[in-house]
């Protein structure tokens, strides 16, 4: 259970928003915008039909992924860090291969306003200064145009599409593979010449 797991990941800010751990109070914030359809339609779970749904959420996926330590965040507006409006985080997929997936989710009443790019780009840059990972990537639905578009504004590059790579509620669907290398950051910090 999450009120049994001591780890939450290290608190960071950017200019609009406030990642930070999730909590068991967060179950009711998480299950508004989880059980909304249009907000869950490119994730690989159902929906969430009751609070019981984002409590199971918490004390399982969470709970795991707290367990080993894993950089998975609540989205919140700085000035209301109390109410949690996404999610993101990276999560180990190979130790040997220095692999981590990238995933969110976001509340669709705060679309379009950049939010899930900002708060991306912060994790990025975590997730390299603090792990030795060299590679993230992100499988997107391919039809899904606004996580592909915040996976470029965050700094991904399109790697390609896996053809009818999932069998999601009773069809086959296709996933677009966005991915950032940790050369990418040095090569993007480093200065141009004059």
């Amino acid at each position: 259970m999450l009120s049994e797991v001591s780890f939450r990941p290290p608190l960071l800010g950017t200019d609009r928003l406030l990642l930070r751990g999730y909590e068991p109070s967060d179950k009711a914030a998480i299950f508004e915008y989880a059980s909304d359809v249009e907000t869950a339609q490119y994730m690989l779970w159902e929906r969430h039909r009751t609070i019981a749904d984002a409590e199971t959420f918490l004390d399982g996926f969470v709970s795991e992924n707290y367990a080993a330590e894993a950089l998975d965040y609540a989205i919140c507006e700085r000035d209301r860090s109390e109410r949690v409006i996404g999610g993101i985080g990276v999560y180990q997929r190979s130790l040997s291969h220095k692999t981590m997936e990238l995933g969110y989710i976001l509340h669709r009443d705060f679309w379009g306003r950049g939010y899930v790019p900002e708060a991306g780009r912060a994790l990025l840059r975590r997730a390299f200064q603090t792990t030795d990972v060299e590679r993230i990537y992100a499988p997107i639905f391919e039809e899904n145009e606004k996580s592909r578009r915040a996976a470029e504004k965050m700094g991904l590059k399109f790697e390609g599409i896996h053809r009818s790579a999932l069998a999601i509620r009773g069809s086959r669907c296709s996933e677009a593979v966005y991915a950032i290398i940790r050369d990418d950051l040095t090569e993007a910090a480093a200065p141009t010449a004059q």
